[in-house]
């Protein structure tokens, strides 16, 4: 009986080493997991030195963008990445701004990983820096999220005079500009285009629109 008894104790003993492991592996696996997310997600911004970001954050100083608009004219576009600098240079140029002089490329990030860890290239404009650049150099922006009021904003704001910075989705994400409005029909600088063209506001704004950035001048 005693050594019935231990061994019954003895394989209760084992059983609860063996649980014991596989706890302890569970818990390693979380928190490898929750290390790789973390490590990711410092990733996706911090890809630079130290004084990357500090030059990538200063301003330009020295321009402000002019109360209305020239007639925009589209930039080629001749690098995948590139479809949101030179959108955004072609608003600046509109309004009498020198992008080289604004380092108006380098300071958006384009040309910059968003994520070291993620499949295949991550260059290209994203959001908040566009934000930040043109809120730096004399902009106000609202970004308009997919909805029933995404198309009578843009308009209201195209028959206002100034343009829209607009995401697209087709094959891939795009941006281009939506430069203004006649009869009901949006006319956009894109820099795969060699001339600006023509596309139905509403057809346009539910089916290929991801989301738009409202761009004037800041009042003075």
């Amino acid at each position: 009986m005693t050594s019935a008894g231990t061994m019954c104790y003895g394989g209760r003993e084992r059983t609860g080493s063996a649980l014991s492991i596989r706890t302890l592996l569970i818990v390693g696996a979380v928190l490898l997991v929750v290390l790789i997310v973390a490590v990711g997600g410092l990733m996706t911004f911090v890809v630079g030195t130290p004084d990357y970001y500090s030059a990538k954050y200063s301003r330009a100083g020295g321009q402000a963008p002019t109360a209305t608009p020239a007639v925009l004219v589209p930039e080629n576009q001749t690098q995948p990445h590139t479809c949101g600098f030179h959108s955004i240079s072609t608003i600046y140029r509109a309004y009498g701004m020198d992008p080289e002089a604004s380092r108006l490329r380098f300071r958006l990030g384009t040309d910059m990983p968003t994520n070291l860890l993620a499949q295949g290239s991550t260059t290209g404009t994203i959001h908040p820096d566009i934000l930040r650049v043109l809120g730096q150099d004399g902009f106000e922006t609202q970004v308009v999220l997919p909805g029933e009021t995404l198309a009578v904003r843009l308009r209201g704001h195209l028959e206002s005079g100034h343009p829209a910075l607009v995401l697209t989705r087709v094959s891939t994400w795009h941006w281009v500009v939506a430069a203004s409005i006649r009869e009901g029909k949006v006319t956009v600088c894109d820099s795969l285009q060699p001339t600006a063209y023509e596309e139905p506001l509403e057809a346009y704004s539910s089916e290929r629109v991801y989301n738009v950035i409202l761009i004037r001048p800041k009042a003075r």
